[in-house]
């Protein structure tokens, strides 16, 4: 489906299209029968839908609707990030190229349409000439090239885990993996004293140096990491950045990796898609980096998803993100994690790995910058 659906699943988004179709807004009062984990989210997406001019509107749902039960069962690789396509891409003719495009959405065709070699774009089809293949054929073409990426997963049907990290949308992403730096510098910094903080903050604009001491001192009211690691952590991610906005998020997407230890490769595969092919190979170098520490209990590990949890939680509370995450029930390890929160604006943290950031800190690679909301 289409991104402006999320985050519906496939069967509400479905349902939403085919009452609208059928009875329009006059028929809106019906989604009230819906149970309440799902009531909320379809009625916005609803009055969203129908914030668009007519004109627009219907073609659009149309269109959706022939998309859905003509790919019903692929692999989601509209979810991909469309470096990820564009990759995929190589090696394919002109026409193979355009007979997968077609069924993508208009923001990804069109990030993928800018980045296309010149010799491919110039040689690409006319579309409506692409529109007279037969869907069967444009089907099978598709379910090969998605057998090439990692299938998507579906949300969690009563609520949100860590998992559906992998839901938020791509500057949503972006916006949580800067959160998480913060929280995991800030952690580091309590660790290592005043005159390191002192050095860093000289080399930073002002504004981020107030935003780094703030998350320093929200930091030194939960537990203080270990001082080995978070030196290690410090002296490989400090030295090596060029950019304020890279140095928080190339953090955040450390954290990020340690709290996928607990998911399954299939899902690290999935959420390496979701992100630029660049930050996607860093967050394999993570991963990498995560793996050689002998012994990371579960326990542990559950804390630092929750504590992920809690910055989406309260990253949409606050509209740093979409209000609507707030407003789903977050699946936590601990239940009695929302009660626990510091009151305080900041950074909130449930407990890192060993109370920190882990050892082995992440090699100084450049961060792909966050992408806007066309891909």
């Amino acid at each position: 489906m289409h991104p402006f659906f999320q985050p519906l699943d496939e069967r509400e988004a479905m349902l939403l299209l085919t009452t609208l179709m059928v009875g329009g807004s006059a028929e809106v009062g019906v989604l009230d029968h819906l149970p309440q984990a799902s009531r909320d989210r379809v009625k916005e997406k609803a009055q969203a839908l129908l914030a668009i001019p007519t004109e627009k509107r219907v073609p659009f749902m149309v269109h959706e609707i022939k998309q859905a039960l003509s790919f019903k069962g692929l692999r989601g690789v509209e979810r991909v990030d469309p470096s990820w396509i564009l990759q995929a891409m190589r090696g394919e003719c002109p026409r193979v190229v355009a007979v997968i495009l077609i069924s993508l959405p208009a923001p990804a065709v069109r990030s993928i349409l800018k980045r296309l070699p010149p010799g491919i774009r110039g040689k690409l089809p006319p579309k409506e000439e692409i529109k007279q293949i037969p869907m069967d054929l444009v089907r099978a073409v598709r379910q090969i090239f998605e057998s090439r990426f990692q299938h998507m997963p579906a949300p969690t049907p009563h609520g949100f885990a860590f998992r559906d990290v992998i839901q938020l949308d791509r500057t949503e992403i972006y916006r949580l993996m800067r959160d998480l730096g913060l929280i995991e510098l800030g952690q580091a910094f309590v660790a290592v004293g005043k005159m390191a903080l002192a050095e860093l903050c000289r080399r930073l604009p002002r504004d981020k140096a107030e935003e780094l001491i703030l998350a320093v001192k929200s930091a030194s009211k939960v537990d203080v990491p270990d001082m080995k690691n978070a030196q290690r952590f410090l002296s490989r991610i400090v030295p090596n950045f060029a950019d304020t906005e890279e140095f928080f998020q190339k953090s955040g997407l450390w954290r990020l990796a340690k709290a996928s230890l607990l998911e399954p490769m299939e899902w690290r595969i999935a959420f390496r898609q979701r992100l630029p092919r660049e930050a996607g190979q860093l967050y394999d170098q993570y991963l990498e980096k995560t793996t050689e520490i002998e012994a990371v209990g579960e326990d542990v590990l559950r804390r630092l998803q929750d504590s992920v949890l809690l910055r989406v939680h309260e990253l949409a509370k606050h509209s740093s993100i979409m209000p609507r995450w707030a407003e789903v029930q977050m699946i936590f390890h601990n239940p009695q994690t929302l009660d626990q929160k510091p009151t305080e604006a900041g950074p909130v943290d449930g407990g890192g790995l060993d109370g920190g950031p882990m050892g082995g800190a992440p090699p100084a690679t450049p961060m792909t910058p966050a992408p806007s909301a066309g891909g």
